[in-house]
């Protein structure tokens, strides 16, 4: 997996100590320069010294048509508004920002931008959990013949835009939680699921035959 990520911070720094670097391109980009070099001494990774609205950054710099997932991690929220917004354009399937206000995670949710994670609640765990569960369902825990999975929706999943009381299930299945960027809560049955939405779901099944469920 290619993945840029946006801001060289903290999170941004414990998601390149998560992300197994033998099997994923790392690009990060940050404005300060002795950050980069910090960071680039530290990690086998791609390293851009350069302001994340400078658009050259995107139409020379980075080969976005080959970028499989984009991570803004400033603490602007306008500038993560726009680095998904890039992204959007260039249809990158896994956009993740971090944001300062639930309004601008409403917002980012509406427009199909991505998915908003609440400072300061955000984490790289919860990056690299997504990243990994937008794929194929990720196990949490077992329970005897139960499982519990974290499924994070997608656009090309064939459930998204469905209203939970119609997805097909497969037996002894049940959604148990939603996240929808900003809270997490018991679902109804008119709720629906919408790209970057997470769900916590209880089942017998294995991963394979739950996302042939899910996400076709």
């Amino acid at each position: 997996m290619r993945i840029l990520i946006v801001g060289g911070g903290d999170v941004a720094e414990e998601l390149i100590k998560s992300i197994d670097l033998r099997k994923n391109e790392v690009t990060i980009v940050d404005s300060e320069s002795s950050r980069c070099r910090e960071l680039s001494s530290k990690y086998d990774i791609n390293v851009i010294n350069k302001n994340a609205t400078d658009v050259s950054l995107y139409t020379s710099e980075v080969s976005m048509n080959d970028i499989d997932s984009v991570i803004s991690l400033t603490d602007r929220d306008e500038i993560n508004l726009f680095v998904l917004s890039i992204a959007k354009v260039y249809n990158v399937p896994i956009r993740i920002t971090r944001v300062n206000d639930p309004r601008v995670a409403e917002l980012v949710l509406k427009l199909g931008l991505g998915v908003p994670i609440i400072s300061p609640s955000i984490t790289a765990n919860m990056i690299k959990n997504y990243i990994d569960s937008v794929r194929r369902p990720k196990l949490l825990v077992e329970f005897d013949d139960f499982k519990l999975y974290l499924v994070s929706i997608s656009e090309t999943d064939k459930v998204v835009n469905k209203a939970i009381k119609d997805v097909e299930l497969p037996p002894d299945t049940k959604i148990l939680l939603l996240f929808d960027g900003s809270k997490l809560y018991p679902p109804g049955g008119e709720d629906v699921l919408a790209s970057g939405y997470q769900l916590i779901i209880l089942s017998k099944v294995s991963e394979d035959e739950l996302s042939s469920y899910l996400k076709g």
